[in-house]
This record gives C-alpha cells, structure tokens and sequence, in this order.
C-alpha cells in the first residue's frame, strides 16, 4: 500500500486538524502574495510564467494534503462522511480524489492572487460577455457534439462493438423507480456538461488560449493550448492510502499523477491524440465565434452524451478497440474523424475569414 511507511501512530483531534486546515489556507494566501511580491510575473515571459504557477501550485498542495487528511481521516472513520466520495473502505480510501480537490482549491487561491499579473478576470470576462446570439452559439455546439456521437453510437450497435442495455427494464417489465432514477440522472448529467464546459473553457480558450495568442501564432497558439489541454486530463490517479497521519501523502501522490505523462505516454498516446483533436476543435469554435458560448456547447455536449451512454449501452470493449475505442472513446479512428468533421462544419457555418493581429488566417 502506497505511503504505509509513513503510516505513523499519530492522533489529531478533529477540531485542531479543522483549525490548522484553515489555518494553512490563511497561511498559503500570504506565502503566495510573498512570492509574487519577491518574484513578479509579469515581468516573466508566459511559459515561465506557467512553469512557476504551475510549481506553486504543486509544492503548495504537497503541503496542504497532509493536513487536510486529518479532519477527513476523523470524518471517515467516525461518521462516514464523504464515504462513498473517496471509496472509504476497512479503513482505506482514494487519497487520489481528495488531492485533485485540493489541487483545485490552490489553484483558485494561486490565481486569485496574482489575479492583476494574470489579467484572468480580463480576458475571460471579455470572452464570455453575452451577445446577441449567445444561447443559438450554445444550442449549436450542443447539437453538433450530439449527433455525431449519436451517429458513433449507431455505427457501434450496428457492427456489435455496442449492445442495449436499460436498467429500468426488468424480466421486460418497466420499472417505474429505475425510470424516474434515469431521469434525474440524466438531468444531473446535462448539469455536469454544463459546469464542465463552462468552467474548463474559461479556463482553456477563454485565458489560456488568449493569453497564448498575445505571445505566438495563432496556429501555434492553439496546438500548445490543445496539448496542455490533453495532457493535464492524464494527471491524475487512484492512490490508496489508509487512515493515520502521512506527512508526505501529497508528495507520493503527486507523484503518482505524473506516472501516466512521463511513464505510460507511449501507452496513453491514442487518448492525448483524441484529447488534443477536441481541444483544436473547440479553439476553433471560439475562434471562429469570438465567444466562448459555441465550444461550451460542443464541451457541454460531448461530456453529456459521453455519461449517458451508460444508461442505456455497453462498451463491448474486445470489438475493434482500434475503431470504436476503449472506455475513453477519444482513443478510437471513428471519433478522431468525427472531430475533423465537426471542424468542417463549422468552418462552413462561420465561414467568414478571421484575420488576427499577427497576421495569420484560420
């Protein structure tokens, strides 16, 4: 078991772990401020720029990890708080799920600190300012992701690599809880899409893209951002660990998120190749659009359709996995060619010619 070593006989009541949690968080605020004072980015060029905030952001949550499992450590064997969440099992849990939450925490704290430097709320303010046509962007990119997935899924039934199977059909008897269930799940899934899409496109095209496009071409622009944005969907891992007071829990953690991008890329590269035909799909439709609503759509669809497919089908994965993909559909030749027609087709709606500021056209 991973990090057993360090398992130490040390007990922290819950109250003094809460106490030091938000203590930490405090305390992070300011040795973040420390630095952007000692170290102003803006001066930086922006892969430096990344690089740092990047290593701030990794060394920062290391140190928090360990005292935030305190707390979650009581609530998990005294309460059962979270349980399900973490995987809570005879005392040993995905400290995995946890570190990605607390990654995301350093990252808001990170960013809202050097928020100026950034010019964050800037560009993705101006890149998600509603206009005239903005839900039509959004319903468009919705549709476009769910057809041709409806089409890949027609296609996976057709030749075997899929099978039906409903849940709230039993001994061909409808059940009507299951059904309400599907329902609510299915609404629960078109909410996710939505947070999802909104939330890593502001991030991805709405400051990463923008700020990228002020520093290279435009064509550059968007395979770098793309790549960053499959790469960083592999980092992250399932890390077991058991209760008890683990010092360098964040570390070994961390480590093994990084296991999948520098040890297992030759292995993973048909889903970073999928990973990144999204991601220059999606820059196209904000660059096409000068909006973000249209690839939030196209996100929003993708990831709807992709969590409901477990309703109603099965993946028989042994089928053409070279075809039709693995559990991550992005890994297959059919999806790869249906993003290329998705880039065709908007091209053809928008198909005005954008001309930027550096000279290139897309």
């Amino acid at each position: 078991m991973l990090d057993s070593k360090f398992n130490l006989s040390v007990h922290i009541h819950p109250l003094v772990g809460n106490s030091i949690c938000h203590s930490s968080l405090i305390v992070l605020s300011l040795s973040v401020s420390v630095c952007e004072n000692l170290c102003p980015i803006y001066k930086m060029k922006l892969h430096k720029k990344l690089i740092f905030l990047f290593l701030i952001i990794v060394f920062f949550s290391c140190i928090l990890a360990p005292i935030k499992k305190v707390p979650l450590d009581f609530m998990l064997e005294k309460t059962g708080f979270m349980a399900d969440t973490v995987d809570f099992e005879d005392g040993v849990y995905d400290f995995g799920k946890v570190m990605r939450r607390i990654l995301m925490l350093v990252t808001l704290i990170v960013f809202l600190v050097f928020r100026k430097s950034l010019r964050f709320g800037a560009l993705v303010s101006s890149a998600i300012k509603i206009r005239f046509g903005a839900f039509r962007q959004f319903r468009l990119g919705f549709l476009l992701a769910a057809i041709p997935l409806l089409i890949y899924y027609g296609l996976g039934l057709l030749t075997g690599a899929w099978i039906i199977h409903i849940d709230f059909i039993v001994h061909d008897v409808v059940e009507t809880d299951l059904v309400v269930e599907t329902i609510l799940d299915i609404v629960k899934y078109g909410l996710i899409g939505c947070l999802i899409g909104f939330m890593e496109e502001a991030f991805f095209r709405g400051y990463l893209l923008q700020s990228f496009q002020e520093n290279m071409s435009l064509p550059k622009a968007v395979c770098v951002c793309s790549f960053i944005y499959s790469i960083l969907h592999f980092f992250r891992a399932d890390v077991l660990v058991s209760t008890g007071f683990q010092p360098f829990v964040g570390f070994t953690t961390m480590a093994q998120f990084f296991k999948p991008i520098f040890f297992e890329f030759i292995k993973n590269l048909p889903a970073i190749i999928g990973l990144f035909l999204v991601g220059v799909v999606l820059s196209y439709a904000f660059i096409k659009t000068k909006s973000l609503y249209l690839s939030i759509g196209l996100h929003a669809g993708m990831v709807f359709m992709m969590k409901t497919d477990a309703l109603f089908l099965v993946r028989i994965r042994e089928k053409q996995d070279w075809l039709f993909g693995d559990s991550d559909l992005v890994t297959g030749a059919l999806v790869w060619s249906l993003l290329i027609f998705i880039l065709f087709v908007i091209k053809r709606i928008y198909s005005r010619t954008v001309t930027v500021s550096q000279g290139n056209e897309i």
